[in-house]
């Protein structure tokens, strides 16, 4: 088949008609001649575009491939020697199937915009010139220069109108961005390999295990050595946003009406690798904790002293420095001690799920402490303070 829907000179007949066209000339010359034995209703999926929702017909054309085993080999040895941790855990085992069943990679695209193949096609008189020939280099001019080398002066060269696959390119970023291939240059050394890369679960193998595979082969190390990844944004009802469905939640609107701060609240929530519902009854919710946190701060600095006032400063701070040592905590009265212990242990809580990467667990922690122990117990239980003054140690705790 051609690339205009027409049918190419190997149809025989057929050749230059319109593919519909030559299915209904090929069923009749088949019922002509005696060679149709039945015709019936078949009912099959038919791949259409995107775009335009025109039939999608697969066409044999010549492509680019990268030969992806040797690749895939060394990506796959990362996580198993730990050079390479994904997380959550799970995640590994479809990294591993993924490349342990990898197939040789098409990277040319017939598109528009993307970046150029660095491919160009020799065109010479001498008939003993090889067909299609090709130079890779990195310029033009430096793709003339070596044809006219090694082929002789007379001739010109075209570049391949291919570009590559957005994610062939994607797949060099972590490295390319900075001064590669040059591996002396300042950023290069400074930032590269880095630490972790957080992106969602859906494209672990289109652009992760490419990344680490480009990476090890291109400059001998992993890109990073952390893998973060989080769920996806769905509906409330669990479904994928779209605009066929009419279920896309528009985030500037959502900010207009919830607050950028619920909004925040909301997606860190989530839980790494696990898709979110998000819907309006969570991030109601979370505006009513966003809006009870400011609302705290404010209190909190309405009733602090005055910033002239040097000797109340120095003595909060001096207090506050206390707070740290268990002996001097305990001297506390009874509700500063209490929300005070309840504070450290959130601390230790939220350290333990940072270094464990639980940032979800994080957001819960935070919630449940302020609204339960600090918000509904201690802010309330100073209402029969606020009237006779706070002491200098609930000022310290209430900064704390």
């Amino acid at each position: 088949m051609n690339k205009d829907g027409t049918l190419n000179e190997v149809a025989g007949l057929y050749c230059g008609l319109d593919r519909f066209e030559a299915r209904e000339k090929l069923w009749s010359d088949l019922e002509d001649s005696g060679l149709a034995v039945k015709k019936e209703v078949y009912s099959h999926r038919v791949p259409r575009s995107q775009r335009g929702g025109e039939i999608v017909e697969p066409l044999v054309s010549k492509q680019w491939f990268v030969s992806m085993e040797s690749l895939a080999k060394k990506a796959l040895q990362a996580v198993e020697k730990g050079d390479l941790t994904i997380m959550p855990g799970r995640f590994e085992k479809i990294y591993n199937h993924w490349l342990s069943n990898i197939k040789d990679w098409c990277i040319s695209r017939q598109l528009w915009w993307g970046h150029r193949i660095p491919v160009w096609y020799i065109v010479g008189k001498d008939p003993e010139l090889p067909e299609e020939k090709y130079i890779v280099a990195r310029t033009a001019e430096e793709a003339l220069v070596k044809a006219q080398d090694k082929y002789g002066k007379d001739m010109e060269i075209y570049q391949d109108p291919d570009v590559l696959d957005t994610w062939f390119s994607s797949s060099l970023w972590p490295f390319s961005t900075l001064g590669w291939p040059d591996e002396s240059a300042e950023d290069f050394k400074r930032f590269h390999p880095t630490s972790i890369i957080e992106t969602g679960h859906d494209i672990l193998f289109f652009w992760v295990a490419r990344m680490v595979m480009m990476g090890i082969e291109l400059t001998g190390t992993v890109p990073f050595t952390n893998v973060y990844l989080h769920g996806l944004v769905r509906d409330s009802q669990g479904r994928k946003m779209s605009k066929t469905l009419g279920n896309v939640i528009d985030p500037i609107d959502t900010i207009r009406e919830y607050g950028t701060d619920a909004l925040r609240f909301t997606l860190s929530l989530g839980t790494a690798g696990q898709d979110l519902n998000l819907s309006t009854e969570r991030l109601t919710s979370n505006k009513a904790f966003t809006n009870k946190l400011w609302n705290a701060g404010k209190f909190i600095l309405q009733n602090l002293p005055c910033q002239d006032d040097e000797a109340a400063w120095k003595a909060l701070l001096a207090c506050k420095s206390q707070l740290n040592d268990m002996d001097s905590m305990l001297k506390l009265p009874l509700p500063e001690c209490w929300v005070v212990s309840k504070l450290h242990v959130l601390i230790d809580a939220v350290s333990s799920s940072y270094e464990k990467f639980f940032f979800g667990d994080i957001a819960r922690e935070v919630y449940d402490f302020f609204w339960a122990v600090f918000a509904d117990w201690y802010v309330l239980s100073l209402d029969d303070k606020y009237s006779l003054g706070f002491s200098i140690c609930i000022f310290t705790t209430l900064l704390w």
